[in-house]
């Protein structure tokens, strides 16, 4: 066995990294997802519609999604019933980058390097649902431990999202005891499904025959939150949040938009922290807390715009190495400046950070400074 990688907590602190995109804002996040709910409550139709809006960038309940393509394995479903279904769910043409599937192989036998096909034929795939669990899955063994089978059947498809940076669903079913402390203990199997999840989310009906359902959601990159929702037609519609944290809105500060604009004209920038602070000619920052704005607004600012951001140590010196990429637009062929005017404007609405330009209080711990031979930058 080889080494253990491993990394300085100053690099991590500072390394730039691509953050889970929100395919639902405060809803789902890329990683491995569980949604659960009892059988025939209207799971498909939820997953079906979520399927619609997604692959077309419509909102969610209100809330913005990151478009991009979508592939339902409706495993459960014949063609003529997802049809009917879409039919009765959208009135205009479908979205051509929604596709389905009705048959795949099972857990550990076929259906990792299925998907990893169904990726590298579609590579602008984000998102996949699978439905449900059971068709994908064998029978567990009485003899074997049941935490550590699922953890294992359910690690195969979450290190291929991690790996990828995409969200897979899986759709799954609750047991008929109730636990009304903890909702998600009604997932069916062990807690190793829990654990194993990104994103947790169960659909439970007020009582069988009610058009009224709670919709609750739990994460590692989501808030949890319990949304009450009502059937209208065929489309589930929240009429109460009844989430316990508020949103975070934290307003992006202004250096790093001073950062996109000086790059857009002169491209790249190679040096420290401090010298870039000189050269927008900006006294009022500190550069540790800059090279933080720089690596925590690197995936939701920096890296849509096009930016490329290395964060460099060395015995003399550690230095940060900022490009901008030469074309012009993204993916979906939005030039940078729709981009950044699309930036700005969401950020107009934001709660400011804390001020950390300042000097601390006197109960904070002393700060190096740029005097200090230890001064990184």
């Amino acid at each position: 066995m080889g080494k253990i990688p491993l990394i300085d907590a100053e690099t991590l602190y500072y390394k730039p990294l691509n953050h889970p995109k929100q395919l639902i804002d405060g809803i789902l996040s890329d990683g491995l997802a569980i949604l659960a709910g009892d059988s025939k409550i209207g799971k498909s139709w939820l997953v079906l519609w979520f399927c619609l809006q997604i692959s077309r960038g419509e909102p969610v309940w209100g809330c913005p999604t990151h478009k991009t393509d979508v592939v339902y394995l409706a495993l459960e479903d014949r063609e003529w019933r997802v049809q009917q279904r879409m039919q009765d769910l959208i009135e205009e043409d479908p979205p051509e980058n929604l596709l389905f599937g009705f048959s795949c192989g099972r857990l550990g036998q076929e259906l990792e390097d299925q998907i990893e096909t169904i990726l590298k034929e579609h590579p602008g795939t984000g998102l996949i649902f699978i439905d449900t669990l059971q068709m994908v899955r064998d029978n567990v063994s009485a003899k074997v431990n049941a935490y550590a089978q699922d953890y294992k059947d359910l690690s195969s498809l979450k290190k291929i999202a991690d790996n990828h940076g995409i969200c897979i669903v899986i759709v799954h079913h609750t047991r008929k005891e109730r636990d009304n402390g903890n909702i998600f203990n009604d997932i069916t199997g062990s807690t190793g499904i829990m654990g194993v999840a990104d994103t947790c989310m169960v659909l439970r009906k007020v009582d069988r025959f009610s058009g009224k359902a709670t919709f609750s959601i739990t994460g590692r990159d989501i808030e949890e939150k319990k949304l009450f929702l009502e059937m209208e037609g065929v489309t589930w519609h929240v009429i109460e949040d009844n989430s316990p944290y508020e949103p975070k809105t934290e307003r992006v500060p202004e250096f790093i938009f001073q950062v996109v604009d000086f790059l857009l004209l002169h491209r790249e920038f190679h040096g420290t922290t401090s010298d870039l602070l000189d050269a927008l000619e900006i006294d009022d920052l500190r550069p540790n807390i800059a090279s933080r704005y720089l690596t925590r607004y690197y995936s939701t600012v920096l890296a849509p715009m096009g930016i490329t951001y290395e964060y460099r140590k060395t015995a003399a010196a550690r230095t940060i190495c900022l490009t901008l990429r030469d074309d012009d637009d993204d993916d979906d062929g939005v030039s940078r400046s729709e981009i950044l005017a699309s930036l700005k404007a969401e950020n107009d609405d934001k709660e400011s950070p804390p001020d950390q330009s300042s000097q601390p209080s006197q109960s904070s711990f002393p700060l190096v400074t740029e005097d200090d031979p230890d001064f990184p930058f």
